[in-house]
């Protein structure tokens, strides 16, 4: 049975890295066909390198609202470094560019364990509330993007996003005031597991449901969405200060549709550093404003660039300064 599922296992990893090497090349044929190669040479020596220097601070700037944010929902008897977390947050990234299925996540929860002596049950739960608040924020922008540019149709695709993000709340409402009902149901079903097994996943799912009693609190949560409004902020600022760079007279509606169209691009399977997908994602964006698609696709390239390179060099020097083995054993509990 081991054996079968370790097949199983390589088999869907294998197929998973078929269609992100063949949605890569599909993203990476539309986006340089038909490209005028002197207008994007020309589009590219005449950025402004003042505002493009400044766009590459704002990403890494925002990156510490995001530790504020985590500080609040580890919400540790000891008082947590915001350096620290910024540096972990940074890691994160890092392995999210250069690792499949987001795997920095789970390694910014193993270090976030071993670093501050907290449960990977505990953690874990807290970074299962981050992205259900950028996910209910990202649904919010997404809704008023039509109002913003007096469009009469919404975005395709919107309802779905409300419906789903209604089944967020919904989902953290009963984690939050249900709990005990939840763990009830939870136990429910682990009745099948060996005791062992069975005791350790009880023991993790309840520790994982503790960050959510900080919903309890009215003036936690107003701040947490704040922090999160302003990580998102801060993303659509590096797009409109990269507008700057270029020339590219547009609106910050405009910056709010690229980071929305970038997010889109995050859900098909693709190499590693969306290369290719990125671009076209861009270039999407920007022709619902009539931009050509060889500045787009100079825009593209200094936007990923901007918005990957500080985060890979960062992750570099914060990983070689780690002072925790990866090989020490894990405990969930």
């Amino acid at each position: 049975m081991e054996t079968k599922q370790k097949k199983r296992g390589r088999g869907s990893g294998t197929l998973r890295i078929i269609l992100g090497l063949g949605v890569t090349a599909l993203a990476l044929w539309l986006t340089f066909k038909d490209i005028n190669w002197p207008v994007l040479w020309d589009s590219l020596r005449r950025i402004n390198l003042w505002w493009t220097a400044l766009a590459l601070v704002v990403p890494l700037a925002t990156v510490y609202a995001l530790g504020i944010r985590w500080r609040i929902l580890l919400d540790s008897d000891t008082p947590l470094s915001l350096g620290k977390l910024f540096q972990l947050n940074i890691i994160s990234q890092f392995g999210n560019i250069i690792m499949p299925a987001r795997l920095g996540d789970v390694l910014r929860i193993y270090l976030g364990s071993r670093q501050f002596g907290l449960s990977g049950a505990h953690v874990t739960g807290t970074v299962v509330i981050e992205k259900g608040l950028d996910f209910i924020v990202f649904v919010a922008f997404w809704a008023v993007v039509p109002p913003l540019l007096a469009v009469k149709e919404g975005l395709q695709g919107t309802r779905i996003a409300i419906f789903l993000c209604l089944g967020v709340l919904a989902v953290i409402v009963l984690l939050t005031w249900k709990r005990e009902f939840i763990l009830r149901v939870g136990k429910s079903f682990t009745r099948i597991l060996p005791g062992r097994f069975r005791d350790r996943f009880n023991d993790f799912f309840e520790r994982g449901l503790q960050p959510f009693a900080l919903f309890r609190d009215s003036r936690k949560v107003l701040l947490l969405v704040l922090l999160t409004f302003v990580f998102v902020l801060g993303m659509v600022l590096t797009n409109y200060i990269l507008f700057l760079a270029f020339g590219l007279h547009l609106s910050p509606a405009a910056a709010l549709v690229v980071l929305l169209a970038l997010q889109v691009a995050n859900l098909p399977p693709s190499t590693p550093g969306k290369v290719g997908i990125f671009q076209y994602a861009v270039i999407l964006a920007l022709s619902w404003f009539g931009v050509e698609k060889d500045a787009a696709l100079a825009y593209g390239l200094v936007l990923h660039v901007t918005a990957f390179l500080p985060k890979i060099i960062l992750g570099l020097v914060y990983i070689s300064r780690l002072d925790i083995s990866l090989k020490k054993k894990y405990h969930i509990s």
